[in-house]
């Protein structure tokens, strides 16, 4: 059956190229793209998320500090794992989290008082969740990739493209049985060297063996999306949307129990 992208996609996905032109007619550097579509995405109520990034070669208890943020009731939820080598391309990451806390506040009281003791090497970001289909239950098999993205456009605009373009994708991989879930984040601070901020796609497989034996199927999909007009026109121009930053498998960390 031939996946179609709804008229609402369809309408955003097109006021978000006319945007991109206007800038680029007008001289306008992809930063100030920014300025010129409401941002309604960003907001402090309800869950606030921040990604944790430890950098390839460097080192930091993130199981002992995480838990014991933890367990002090300063996070409602972590997420954490660790790259392992794949024939996804040079790893973007040594260790990454998803930290959930309950809202704005408590992340801004946490990045003020906490946030350090992680060390020096890890970077702490908030983030903002556009798209989220994660799995109803999470597996000790489970296997992440990671994607990050130079996204060129706000994130309201990078929601509606998600929903239209990765969206179908991910959703067919689901359907599959390869995958289990997905989320899309969108990071409020620039990064220092890109024009833009990132956008941060987290893909759960079933296990590290569904994800190493799905090329066959994701081609498929692939194929048979490109059937779609639409779905077609946004991947031939998805680059002036984002760029590809890095792609990394990685593996669940076991936390240490509650106290």
């Amino acid at each position: 059956m031939m996946m179609r992208i709804n008229r609402r996609g369809a309408i955003a996905i097109g006021l978000l190229a006319g945007t991109m032109f206007a800038a680029g007619c007008s001289g306008a550097p992809p930063e100030a793209v920014d300025n010129m579509v409401e941002e309604t995405v960003a907001t402090d109520k309800g869950p606030a998320y921040a990604l944790i990034t430890l950098p390839v070669n460097k080192t930091a208890d993130l199981p002992a500090q995480l838990a014991a943020a933890r367990d002090a009731g300063k996070v409602s939820d972590v997420v954490l794992m660790k790259s392992k080598p794949s024939p996804e391309g040079p790893l973007g990451f040594d260790s990454f989290a998803v930290v959930t806390f309950a809202d704005g506040e408590a992340f801004s009281r946490w990045a003020a008082t906490t946030a350090s003791k992680l060390g020096a090497d890890v970077v702490v970001r908030r983030a903002d969740l556009l798209v989220d289909a994660r799995a109803d239950k999470r597996d000790a098999k489970t296997a992440y990739v990671v994607n990050h993205y130079e996204a060129l456009v706000p994130p309201d605009d990078y929601a509606q493209f998600t929903k239209a373009y990765i969206s179908p994708n991910m959703d067919a991989q689901k359907k599959g049985g390869v995958m289990t879930g997905y989320a899309m984040y969108y990071e409020r601070d620039p990064v220092s060297g890109a024009n833009g901020r990132r956008a941060v796609l987290v893909k759960q497989f079933v296990d590290e063996r569904a994800f190493l034996g799905s090329e066959k199927l994701k081609a498929g999909i692939k194929e048979e999306l490109m059937r779609d007009p639409e779905w077609k026109r946004i991947n031939d121009t998805k680059d002036s949307l984002r760029k590809d930053i890095s792609s990394t498998l990685a593996l669940p960390v076991e936390m240490p129990p509650a106290r």
